[in-house]
């Protein structure tokens, strides 16, 4: 989100480490609306919960992208939805410069834009009038609870139709005047005007800013300020394209459209696996998936001194055979690359099947060099690998691996999108987090099965990783002979 005015930041800062201060004035605002806090989570309570799949199912035909373009050229992409059949709210600040602004549906239909219905840049709300009518619009609800789940639809650093997960910190940070929810969720430049969502799949907060300093702590406009603003529309407040563009010549944006990613694809194949399978807890998948691991070291020979050149994650999939990232040991000659076993037991490795460098996918085919100091009777398991699985969005997934060379670590998130293509390569993109380190690991569905290896985290992003599917694999990784 491109909103950074120094009073605003200096006044998050200042409630953050002053919670006397803050506590005041959540207490006031509380204390004069806490009757009808009372009722409105009471009726919140007695409404049907969706799940993570579900909630997107129904929420995401009225998430739209918002993409503005300044005089120079240059490109922001913003988040929105559809609170009437013709009207999308989003942000002010993601407009604000705009000398254009296009709408499109997250399955790329383009809206016509017809006028400014309502813009305030005071509570950062602006409505956009498009002609073109979207039945599938969202409902506003009530203010939620601190703990509650909440899920957001939105273009963060430009890549859209991003689906995450956090909860509410805070329902009542009161910020110059303007009432916002705090929440502990991931983000990025792009999601300001995203919907937030409960657990009705109605919306309880619009995006609007984050802490720079802080790691996922952002800010929501309130649902009670979305409806007061909404209501409270007059035909005085609409403003003609032409006098909008006007006022925003020669203004200019900081873009921040990713061009990697190439396509999307929100399909998804789970449903298709479930029958005969049964569904494990994350204690049960790291059960049986972590004696299946592997720490991948790889060396350089530098004017006679060993040194590390690296060091990445693995799994077995075979007796014989490791699963890895090819940039794990790209460019090492195999007398240089060591793995070990979870109990930490040496393999040399005697070939790299690598199919492609740029699906970033390999197979290392591995000789028990010797053991650890009681390691004689480890066996490591081996993994399966289901190379046809394609997770819905705000299903949860594993991630295994070496983490900052924490070994054998176990994170979980949702994904955010099915598939991601980056030069000709398919991706996971999730919320399950990892770091340098992690390359090489594997991300295992409810069923424990591995279904990618874990890839890269984009930095520009918060908490969003991206993991290569293993479709992408060689197709010899078992043999010649299988």
């Amino acid at each position: 989100m491109k909103k950074r005015i120094s009073t605003v930041i200096a006044a998050v800062l200042t409630l953050i480490f002053c919670f006397s201060i803050i506590g005041e004035s959540a207490s006031a605002w509380a204390a004069s609306d806490s009757k009808t806090s009372a009722v409105a989570a009471e009726k919140v309570k007695t409404e049907k919960k969706y799940t993570a799949t579900e909630i997107y199912e129904m929420a995401s035909p009225a998430c739209v992208e918002v993409r503005v373009t300044d005089s120079c050229g240059a490109i922001y992409v913003g988040s929105g939805f559809f609170v009437g059949k013709y009207n999308v709210l989003t942000n002010a600040h993601v407009i604000e410069k705009a000398s254009k602004i296009e709408v499109f549906g997250l399955d790329g239909r383009e809206y016509t834009l017809k006028s400014i219905y309502g813009y305030d840049q005071k509570k950062d709300i602006a409505i956009l009038r498009v002609t073109e009518k979207n039945k599938n619009y969202l409902k506003i609800g009530e203010v939620p609870n601190v703990g509650t789940d909440v899920y957001v639809i939105g273009n963060p650093v430009g890549i859209v139709g991003t689906y995450t997960k956090g909860m509410v910190s805070n329902k009542a940070r009161i910020i110059e005047d303007n009432n916002y929810l705090q929440l502990d969720i991931p983000s990025g430049i792009g999601i300001g005007g995203a919907p937030v969502l409960d657990g009705t799949g109605k919306v309880i907060g619009v995006m609007c800013l984050t802490v720079p300093s802080a790691n996922s702590v952002n800010l929501a406009i309130n649902a009670e300020v979305v409806k007061e603003y909404i209501g409270g529309l007059k035909k005085k407040d609409r403003i003609s394209l032409k006098d909008f563009y006007k006022g925003n010549e020669n203004k200019v944006i900081t873009p921040n459209a990713v061009n990697f990613i190439t396509d999307k694809d929100f399909r998804y194949t789970s449903d298709l696996f479930g029958d005969g399978l049964e569904e494990m807890t994350p204690e049960q998948i790291y059960e049986e998936s972590v004696d299946a691991m592997t720490r991948i070291v790889a060396t350089e020979n530098y004017m006679g001194y060993i040194v590390n050149a690296g060091s990445g994650s693995g799994c077995f999939i075979a007796s014989d055979r490791v699963l890895t990232a090819s940039h794990v040991v790209s460019g090492i000659k195999n007398e240089n690359i060591y793995v070990f076993d979870k109990a930490g037991n040496a393999y040399t490795v005697k070939e790299v099947i690598t199919e492609n460098e740029t699906k970033d996918i390999s197979v290392l085919v591995v000789e028990l060099k010797e053991y650890a100091e009681g390691g004689e009777g480890f066996f490591p398991k081996t993994l399966k690998v289901n190379e046809y699985y394609v997770p819905a969005p705000g299903e949860e997934v594993y991630a295994l691996g070496n983490p900052q060379s924490y070994n054998f670590t176990l994170s979980a998130g949702m994904v955010r999108i099915p598939r991601v293509t980056m030069q000709g390569c398919d991706f996971i993109c999730h919320q399950a987090p990892t770091s340098a380190g992690s390359s090489g690991g594997v991300l295992l569905n409810k069923y424990g099965q591995i279904i990618a290896v874990t890839n890269m985290l984009i930095l520009t992003g918060e908490n969003l990783s991206v993991s290569t599917m293993v479709k992408n694999a060689p197709k010899d990784m078992y043999g010649k002979s299988e």
